[in-house]
């Protein structure tokens, strides 16, 4: 037996005839379908709106976003001896942790630790940095 399919149209006008006040049971005989499929239609209609019934197997929602990028600094010795010491001075935990924190500085978001004139030079950097990054 092959899987039934009804339309954007056929669900909403249940839906419709179930708000009016139809009851759940005699628009589902009448529909030939489960209350719980009239429920999980309404639901469905409720919380996704213009995106709901979109088909078997397709995404509600838009193309992801991705949540992270790679950014690669290169530094002599010497800058990643200051950038560590600086870390340190900030109280993070890491570099990643710390760089972080910048990023968020420059954003407008609050710093994990404010750390004197060194972290001001590194934020003033990552945010030029950052800049570059979101013209390309």
């Amino acid at each position: 037996m092959s899987r039934r399919k009804f339309t954007r149209e056929f669900k909403e006008a249940a839906i419709r005839k179930l708000m009016q006040g139809t009851p759940a049971a005699k628009l589902a005989r009448t529909c030939r379908v489960n209350p719980a499929t009239l429920r999980r239609w309404q639901k469905e209609l409720d919380e996704f709106g213009e995106r709901a019934f979109g088909g078997y197997g397709k995404s509600r929602q838009g193309r992801a976003v991705p949540r992270s990028q790679v950014i690669v600094i290169r530094m002599s010795p010497d800058e990643l001896d200051t950038v560590k010491k600086t870390s340190s001075a900030a109280g993070c935990r890491s570099l990643a942790e710390f760089a972080r924190s910048c990023m968020l500085d420059a954003t407008g978001e609050p710093p994990l630790a404010q750390a004197g004139k060194i972290l001001e030079e590194l934020s003033a950097a990552v945010k030029k940095l950052t800049q570059t990054l979101a013209k390309e």
